[in-house]
C-alpha cells in the first residue's frame, strides 16, 4: 500500500527540525554513534536512545559493533542508515528528456533510466500519464513506494501549479493528472539542497549560488540553512541548448544535438564563436545574481558546462573579473537531475521519517 505526502505544495527544502529528524540526518551525514549524537545535537541520553531506538525498530537506522582492536571494555557500536527494505520514486521532468529513479531510503539508486521526451509536444496529462507508466515500469517486483517526488526544470508557483511557456503549460496542477499523490519541487532548488541534506547539522552551510544551464536556465540559492528561488517565473530561455542549436542553423551549421555542436566546435571556428558567444552572455546572467544574492560559493550544473569545459572557463574568467577571486566556484557531476529527482521524492521522509514507515 502507497504511504506518500498528501500535499502537492512545493517543497521547501531545510534541515530538519524535529529531534528524531535530526538524528536520521546526523546518523546519514557522519560517522555517528550514540556519544556523537548526544554531543552534537545536544541532546539527552534518553532522548537519543529513545530516538535512535524507534529509527531502528522502524527499519530505517541499523547499529552495527566496531572491532576496534580492544581485548578488554564495552565495545564500539557505529550507526548506520538501513531503510533497504522501503523504496522511493523520483523523477525530473525536463524540457526534452526526463529522468526516472527508484532508491531506497538512504538515497541508494536502486534503478535509473533517462527517456527523451519533447513536453512541449505532448499536452500535461499525456506527459504525466507517461512519467506514471514510466515510474511503475521501472520499479517492477519492488516494494511499493513510501513517496513519489517530481522535478520540473519548469518555475513552479507557490500554489504548485506549473505555467511555462517552453513546455506548453498553463496553470499545470501536477497532482491531478497522476494516479498517486506526489511530492513536487523546482529541479534546480533540489540541487542547490544537495549541500544541506548532506551536510552535518554541526556544521554551518556557507551561502551557495546554484547555476543550471541546459535546455532551459534557472538558478537558486542557500541563505541561512535553505533553499530560496526566484518568485519569477521568467527564464532566460534564449541562452538553453535549443535556442543556441537553432542560431547554428541560422548561420549555416547543421549539428542534430548540442553535443554535436560542442563536438563541432573542436575544428570549426563558427561553432566555437556560437558557444562563446552563449558562455558570455550566461556570465552577465551569473554576474547578476551574484551581484544580487552575494554567495560565498557559486556551483554550476547542466549540460552547458558538464558537455563544453570552455564555456565554464569563460563564464569562470568573466565571473572573478568582475566579483574577485574570494568566490569559490565548482561544477556539479553529470548525475545532477537524478539527485534532484532523488531529493525531492526523500525530502518529506527526511523531515519525518517515522510518518513514512
Amino acid at each position: 500500500m502507497f504511504m506518500l505526502a498528501q500535499r502537492t505544495l512545493p517543497i521547501h527544502i531545510t534541515a530538519p527540525h524535529l529531534p528524531v529528524a535530526r538524528v536520521f540526518h546526523q546518523i546519514r551525514a557522519t560517522d555517528a554513534d550514540r556519544t556523537s549524537l548526544q554531543r552534537d545535537l545536544e541532546l539527552s541520553q534518553a532522548g537519543i536512545t529513545r530516538h535512535v531506538s524507534a529509527l531502528i525498530d522502524a527499519g530505517l537506522v541499523e547499529e552495527t559493533r566496531v572491532d576496534s582492536g580492544a581485548r578488554s571494555g564495552r565495545p564500539r557500536t557505529k550507526l548506520g542508515i538501513d531503510g533497504r527494505h522501503l523504496t522511493a520514486w523520483g523523477v525530473h521532468i525536463g524540457l526534452r528528456s526526463t529522468d526516472f529513479a527508484v532508491c531506497d531510503l538512504a538515497g541508494r539508486v536502486i534503478r535509473y533510466e533517462r527517456v527523451d521526451h519533447e513536453v512541449s509536444h505532448s499536452t500535461p496529462s499525456e506527459t504525466l500519464n507517461f512519467v506514471a507508466h514510466r515510474l511503475q515500469t521501472l520499479s517492477a517486483g519492488l516494494p511499493e513506494p513510501r513517496n513519489v517526488g517530481v522535478a520540473l526544470s519548469a518555475h513552479l508557483s507557490a500554489n504548485g501549479t506549473v505555467t511555462s511557456e517552453d513546455y506548453g503549460w498553463s496553470e499545470v496542477e501536477i497532482g491531478a493528472h497522476l494516479p498517486f499523490p506526489a511530492t513536487i519541487g523546482s529541479g534546480v532548488a533540489a540541487m542547490a539542497g544537495s549541500e544541506i541534506i548532506n551536510a552535518p547539522l554541526t556544521q554551518s552551510t556557507q551561502s551557495t549560488l546554484y547555476f543550471y544551464a541546459r535546455e532551459m536556465v534557472s538558478h537558486a540559492w542557500i541563505f541561512n540553512g535553505a533553499v530560496h528561488r526566484p518568485n519569477s517565473g521568467r527564464t532566460p530561455t534564449a541562452f538553453g541548448n535549443t535556442n543556441t542549436l537553432k542560431d547554428a542553423f541560422r548561420r549555416g551549421l547543421t549539428p542534430t544535438t548540442f553535443s554535436d555542436l560542442v563536438q563541432l566546435s573542436h575544428t570549426n571556428p563558427l561553432a566555437r564563436q556560437i558557444l562563446n558567444e552563449r558562455a558570455h552572455k550566461l556570465a552577465d546572467a551569473v554576474t547578476t545574481a551574484v551581484d544580487v544574492v552575494d554567495p560565498e560559493a557559486v556551483v554550476f550544473a547542466g549540460e552547458a558546462f558538464t558537455l563544453d569545459p570552455e564555456t565554464l572557463r569563460i563564464v569562470v574568467t568573466q565571473l572573478r573579473a568582475n566579483t574577485g577571486s574570494q568566490l569559490r566556484i565548482q561544477r556539479a557531476d553529470a548525475y545532477i537531475l537524478r539527485t534532484a529527482a532523488i531529493q525531492v521524492a526523500l525530502h518529506p521522509i527526511r523531515q519525518d521519517p517515522l510518518a513514512f514507515v
